[in-house]
């Protein structure tokens, strides 16, 4: 009976064990977005944590069977197939993906979704089983599950409020079987329990949990609705910034029907009511994902009306077009001649919006949900029913070739066939003070051409003024493009943008006032992300005979290339900068197996074998052993050695002056663009090096390449001493551009090629 009883305790603590974990594990199976039917996941979890409890309680038995794969892994890749280079690479694969899935820079990719399932399969069951069946203290079981199931909940999973319920269940059940099975039995009746021993505990937990239960259902929200508290929730902010994702504010699921127009008041640049200027702080919410081949602008709305303080959008009548509709009106000619394609995908994260994101200029929208698209004149575009968490959109462009392309093959576009072009020349004149006008005219004076009088503008704001976030407010009686350009004289985007729209349109010059964000690219070259810290404001101009062109006046944006001074002289030659401007085509790097393999014997000789002399294959057999072992210890002895002297020399590097570390660095820099397919071409300055590939390797918030070169110039040409600022710059961008090669040629290459082979740390 005592065994029947204990077989049948035993049998009904792993189902709940199993089952707590199911809850919790479902969960997570739908935020990773993993597709497997249900009946196959509680196959799944119910094998794995099983065998994961056996595992922990039987460690001897694990020991054993991990010595033997491994035994066995290492004979198969030297006797039969030299598999474990193909395994540790998709290894470092599955877990460099999921560090950046942990760091919000990238969704978990497909091939990784049913091993980061399983991951976490065994992690979940291994602290549940250690907290039910070693330590025996079932409590310690709440933080993990509850905590994941408030948060996701939070989140919009909705599913979560019944794994919650399952949960809950579950736990008041163990603890109820806990109590149960420790009551004692009285000798005199073994099938007779004693009341007070069973019921005293069980009524104790039930009431307990049961207060719990009643609790956590009654505090959280049941609608969008929330707590007008200002000083709680700065409070909260300040310590849990992702609280404005949370289900008490509006939600970014389909469910919630919360999309909106983009505007720039949600991106921290401005106030709710659009006035401009003004302290800002930004949020480093990530909002988009982009796979796109280069970077990119991304125009979020088009403003027309300046109003002295604020900017208003004319917006006009909306085409409406299906999707996969090619709405651009553009000829196959003009496609060929003064355009170059490319195509974006967008993925929205924790953001909704009926704003389409797309540069100039957009010509195809596909989806894979059933939207109507709305196309404006000024080519912004918006789905009505809105884009929310984890939809993604793609964008084909035909983005405009650089200006002196597009001079060179006699494109002749007026500012005249603007439709309504009141609305980009629109000035308040009773608002813009005379001196701005002044300014503007001494700026122009000698320009005879759009393109020169833009340039000059842009350059004026560009090196006369300063970024700056935390600037005062505006005051209320003031104008706010003289207030910038002769008090405050320094500002960010909003303030280059607006003065350098206003400006140009005093010239007779067309401009659109654009707001969208800018995409920053992380380590793995083709994926961008954007966060509301990357929102920006910048200006379009319709310069003759080329027609709209994006120009940049802030400072701390790099401008894209124009090729003012282009000369056609082949084909190939506008064919190989046509393709410079958008994307470098890479060359494939050789692969690791490449890298590590000698010269081989010719075809004949190796085929030579005599099959009667024994011990002359015997000797190549030896041969081949030993060869195999020298490699596999070479290897790894080069490595040590690379490694050493890598922080031997950094070591050195330190002791340097200022000056002299700035040229060691500089010159590993250069290396390391070289190696990025952009070296310098003999004859070329340090300063039209970096103009030329400046737009190339832009990085928010880092120094680029022509403020690196700047550095470099003073220290090694001029007198004044380099400062640590300028030594800590130049250590950034080295590791900047090291993430990007590491991400190019993939770690084991970069690793090998830096340590093992000679790499660019010798300069």
């Amino acid at each position: 009976m005592d065994r029947i009883s204990g077989g049948i305790q035993k049998l009904i603590y792993n189902l709940i064990y199993a089952s707590i974990i199911f809850s919790l594990m479902y969960l997570l199976g739908l935020v990773i977005g993993l597709e497997l039917n249900i009946f196959i996941q509680v196959i799944i979890i119910f094998i794995g944590s099983i065998l994961v409890k056996f595992f922990l309680l039987n460690p001897l038995i694990l020991y054993a069977l991990l010595a033997v794969s491994i035994l066995g892994a290492v004979l198969v890749h030297r006797f039969i197939s030299p598999f474990l280079f193909t395994v540790g690479d998709r290894i470092f694969f599955l877990f460099d993906n999921i560090i950046g899935n942990l760091q919000g820079k990238e969704n978990i990719a497909s091939d990784n979704m049913l091993l980061f399932w399983g991951i976490l399969l065994i992690l979940i069951s291994i602290f549940t089983a250690f907290i039910l069946f070693k330590m025996k203290k079932i409590y310690l079981l709440l933080p993990l599950y509850i905590g994941s199931f408030i948060i996701y909940w939070y989140n919009f999973y909705d599913a979560a409020y019944w794994m919650i319920s399952l949960f809950l269940v579950l736990f008041l059940t163990l603890m109820g079987l806990d109590k149960f099975y420790k009551v004692r039995i009285t000798v005199k009746n073994p099938i007779h329990y004693e009341i007070e021993d069973f019921y005293s505990p069980w009524l104790k937990t039930v009431t307990t949990y049961g207060i719990i239960i009643v609790s956590i259902a009654m505090l959280l929200p049941k609608s969008n609705s929330y707590i007008q508290w200002p000083w709680l929730q700065e409070t909260i902010y300040s310590i849990y910034p992702d609280i404005v994702k949370l289900r008490s504010q509006d939600g970014t699921e389909r469910e919630s029907e919360s999309a909106s127009l983009f505007s720039f008041s949600m991106t921290g640049y401005q106030g709710s009511k659009g006035k401009l200027g003004g302290p800002v702080v930004l949020s480093d919410k990530k909002i988009m994902t982009i796979h796109a081949d280069s970077n990119h602008y991304l125009r979020g709305n088009v403003k027309h009306r300046y109003m002295g303080n604020h900017w208003e959008a004319l917006t006009g009548s909306l085409e409406n077009h299906p999707l996969g509709y090619n709405f651009s009106g553009i000829t196959e000619f003009e496609m060929e001649n003064y355009y170059h394609e490319t195509q974006i995908s967008i993925t929205n994260h924790s953001f909704a919006s009926t704003t389409i994101f797309s540069p100039y200029r957009a010509v195809e929208v596909y989806s894979n949900d059933d939207h109507v698209l709305n196309v404006s004149y000024d080519n912004t575009l918006y789905f009505p029913n809105g884009v929310y968490d984890r939809e993604k959109y793609f964008v084909r462009v035909q983005k405009p070739l650089p200006y002196g392309i597009l001079a060179s093959r006699n494109l002749q576009l007026k500012k005249d066939s603007i439709l309504d072009l009141g609305k980009y020349l629109q000035v308040p004149e009773d608002k813009i003070t005379l001196r701005t006008k002044e300014l503007t005219r001494e700026l122009v004076k000698d320009k005879k051409t759009d393109l020169n009088k833009a340039t000059a503008i842009e350059s004026y704001l560009r090196n006369n003024y300063e970024y700056n976030l935390n600037v005062s407010e505006v005051p209320d009686d003031r104008e706010f493009i003289d207030y910038f350009l002769f008090d405050e004289q320094e500002g960010y985007c909003t303030y280059f943008a607006t003065a350098m729209s206003i400006m140009l349109r005093l010239e007779g010059i067309p401009t659109r006032y654009i707001e969208g964000y800018l995409t920053q690219e992380t380590e793995e070259p083709g994926i961008y992300e954007v966060r509301q810290k990357n929102a920006h404001a910048w200006v379009e101009a319709f310069i003759e005979p080329v027609g709209w062109m994006t120009f940049e006046p802030t400072p701390v944006y790099p401008i894209q290339s124009r090729l003012e001074n282009f000369l056609p002289i082949t084909v190939e030659n506008e064919d190989s900068i046509s393709s410079e401007i958008d994307n470098d085509i890479r060359e494939p790097r050789p692969g690791f197996e490449d890298m590590l393999a000698d010269d081989s014997l010719d075809g004949d000789d190796a085929a030579t074998y005599n099959e009667n002399d024994d011990l002359t294959a015997e000797l190549q057999k030896n041969i081949t052993n030993v060869l195999l072992i020298i490699v596999l210890l070479i290897i790894p002895i080069k490595f040590l050695i690379g490694l050493f002297k890598h922080i031997y020399h950094e070591h050195r590097a330190k002791k340097l002056t200022n000056n002299k570390r700035i040229i060691y660095l500089y010159k590993q820099i250069c290396r390391l663009l070289g190696f990025l397919s952009y070296s310098q071409v003999h004859g070329e300055t340090h300063h039209e090096y970096a103009d030329r590939i400046a737009y190339k390797f832009f990085t928010h918030n880092v120094k680029g390449i022509q403020e690196i070169t700047d550095i470099f110039v003073r220290s090694k040409y001029g007198n004044a001493s380099g400062s640590d600022e300028d030594v800590l710059d130049l250590m950034i961008y080295r590791k900047t551009l090291e993430k990007r090669l590491r991400a190019q040629w993939r770690p084991i290459i970069f690793y090998y090629r830096k340590y093992v082979r000679k790499g660019y740390m010798e300069v």
